[in-house]
């Protein structure tokens, strides 16, 4: 996974992150309602002019002063308890927020690694029980290969669709299969590897090519029309085309894909 980035793939725990954050906020509501209840209590002795209780409800300065001095009030003690909590809960809570935002893993990435796993060559099932299981719930998987977080929509055919089918046709035939056994500097064996750099490479030539051709072809086709309708709805056409492509090379947003193609 150090030498591969697209097969570090770990589970997310949805079920299990989101019943601890129930779990702690369950907690601190009670100790929400146990912690307003002591106030209303040390406000209803300050009231009847309690001198073991000077200004608790009114001074967090007094609470302290208390708590150093030895004479910790339950009302403090239960603020530290909180604090702690809270503290607890707003991390588990931010963390949750960053592993819904990390990213899916490539359906092929997924298949490489179970392939791997699988494979006598490979890893030959040394995960055993319950951890072989690890990568069967492709539900809540997420990726920590951050090489390429904003992939458009190309890279991603290219990465995903036509790697793979060009592997199976010809591909096969020219890659050198790499079988060396498994040492400290030895790369995976028995994986097939492409270039993600020639790959990206190719993307972007595609790219290229068709900002080139696309306004020189629409061009051309309305010179051969005569007819104004049939103008009319080519250019139409040929709008769509080009938002399209444009979401499909890019990592635009939606607003200028709208702004570009108005224009």
């Amino acid at each position: 996974m150090a030498r591969h980035g697209e097969v570090a793939i770990f589970r997310r725990f949805d079920t299990l992150n989101l019943k601890n954050l129930l779990y702690m906020q369950a907690e601190l509501l009670h100790l929400e309602a146990e912690l307003h209840q002591m106030e209303r209590d040390e406000k209803s002795a300050a009231a009847a002019a309690d001198p073991s209780k000077p200004a608790y409800p009114f001074s967090v300065y007094d609470l302290r002063e208390a708590a150093s001095s030895g004479k910790a009030t339950t009302q403090w003690i239960k603020y530290q308890e909180v604090r702690s909590k809270l503290e607890a809960y707003n991390g588990a809570v931010i963390q949750y927020f960053a592993l819904r935002k990390a990213a899916k893993p490539a359906a092929n990435s997924v298949e490489c690694l179970r392939e791997w796993l699988d494979r006598p060559e490979g890893g030959d099932f040394f995960l055993k029980g319950r951890e072989a299981e690890l990568w069967e719930t492709v539900e809540d998987l997420i990726s920590l290969d951050c090489r390429h977080p904003d992939k458009d929509v190309l890279t991603k055919l290219i990465n995903e669709k036509f790697v793979p089918w060009y592997h199976r046709r010809w591909g096969h035939r020219f890659k050198q299969l790499t079988t060396e056994k498994p040492s400290p500097s030895a790369d995976w064996y028995g994986v097939w590897q492409y270039d993600q750099g020639m790959l990206e490479t190719a993307a972007n030539a595609i790219s290229t090519l068709l900002a080139s051709l696309l306004p020189s072809i629409s061009i051309l086709v309305l010179y051969f029309l005569s007819k104004p309708v049939t103008r009319l709805v080519t250019m139409l056409l040929f709008s769509v085309l080009f938002s399209v492509i444009l979401s499909a090379v890019s990592t635009v947003r939606r607003i200028e894909v709208f702004a570009a193609t108005t224009a």
